[in-house]
């Protein structure tokens, strides 16, 4: 039931880490978003308890039969879900935006990506939305499957967001 999550942890533990590289480049007016050298690994770092506190709504809420603690821990993830999107949205994708402006074909990716990206927030925030109260019989036999979709599309979006978009996140 929650391969995804052992599988997110695994991949984390394969990769090697690279040092944040600090770089200080002179601000220009046609930004208005300036490279952040920490900012990659704030965001994986954000991913990484996303993901654990993905499972734990399972494992300490759910598969115990607790709804309450299961809504109180989906309630959780959706605020740092919603604040770590604001984040990315804000920093990342702005700034990539910004230093791709010459380059439509990238561009044009990335903001393919964003709007994916968006509509994959979409439907982890109505997740949270619907199962954030009370729990009733319905809710709950619906519940296992609901979990492992978004479970499966979160960590889809983790992966290629940290494999696939991260990586155009340089210094102008």
């Amino acid at each position: 039931m929650l391969n995804f999550i052992g599988n997110y942890f695994k991949q984390k533990k394969d990769k090697k880490s690279k040092p944040a590289v600090v770089v200080s480049h002179p601000k220009s007016s046609q930004y208005t978003i300036n490279y952040d050298p920490h900012l990659i690994n704030e965001l994986e770092g954000d991913h990484g308890k996303l993901v654990e506190l993905y499972g734990q709504i399972w494992s300490e809420g759910f598969e115990k039969n607790d709804y309450a603690k299961t809504a109180s821990l989906i309630s959780q993830f959706k605020s740092d879900f919603q604040a770590h999107l604001l984040t990315e949205n804000v920093k990342f994708y702005v700034y990539l935006e910004q230093s791709l402006s010459k380059d439509k074909h990238n561009l044009e990716i990335v903001r393919e990506f964003r709007t994916d990206m968006n509509e994959i927030a979409n439907a982890v925030v109505k997740f949270c939305k619907k199962y954030s109260g009370n729990f009733n019989i319905a809710l709950i036999q619906q519940f296992k499957d609901d979990y492992a979709t978004v479970g499966e599309v979160l960590t889809r979006r983790v992966s290629l967001e940290e494999n696939s978009l991260y990586v155009l996140y340089q210094p102008h």
